[in-house]
């Protein structure tokens, strides 16, 4: 190998290092932004957010603080290579944590009002394409809180996600 390839090599080798350290900063600037260290206060079901925003003089959006788990039952809560996910409240019927609504035969009736789909936007408005787990290093049924804009998309709460906080 002459030196003039073996230079072109180390100016190739590091040009693709340097690409995926921009990218880790990328994904650990956008986590800073958006995880939270200490739980939000004032935690309402999605039950009685979904209720404010169905009711006939409701506002199109509101801000809403949940409480819940990433689980959307015998179906995988993640949208693959995007920051997004189902959440499944976390408000049992006697305030417990280990409630869980698609398995209580009374709750799985009406699933859509424990559920809602939570989305993490870039700055320009489209969801943020890093998958969820690699964004925030969650994986199933863990308990988080989400702060943000709820409305709602049909019969689904939708939540356009401002903050998160994950129970560690």
């Amino acid at each position: 190998m002459t030196r003039g390839m073996l230079y072109a090599a180390l100016i190739s080798a590091a040009a693709i290092v340097g690409c995926g350290e921009a990218e880790d900063s990328a994904v650990t600037a956008l986590r800073q932004k958006l995880e939270l260290s200490t739980a939000p206060n004032d935690a309402t079901s999605v039950s009685e957010i979904r209720k404010t925003l169905m009711e006939a003089d409701a506002a199109a959006e509101i801000d809403v603080v949940l409480r819940g788990r990433i689980w959307a039952g015998e179906l995988p809560p993640w949208e693959d290579g995007k920051a997004a996910f189902v959440l499944t409240d976390a408000t049992g019927h006697d305030g417990d944590d280990d409630h869980d609504p698609h398995a209580c035969p009374f709750c799985s009736r009406d699933i859509d009002d424990y559920i809602a789909a939570i989305r993490f936007h870039n700055d320009d408005g489209t969801v943020a394409a890093i998958d969820s787990r690699e964004l925030f290093d969650v994986k199933e049924k863990q308990m988080v809180m989400i702060k943000g804009r709820g409305s709602m998309n049909g019969e689904r709460l939708k939540v356009d996600a401002t903050n998160i906080f994950i129970a560690r």
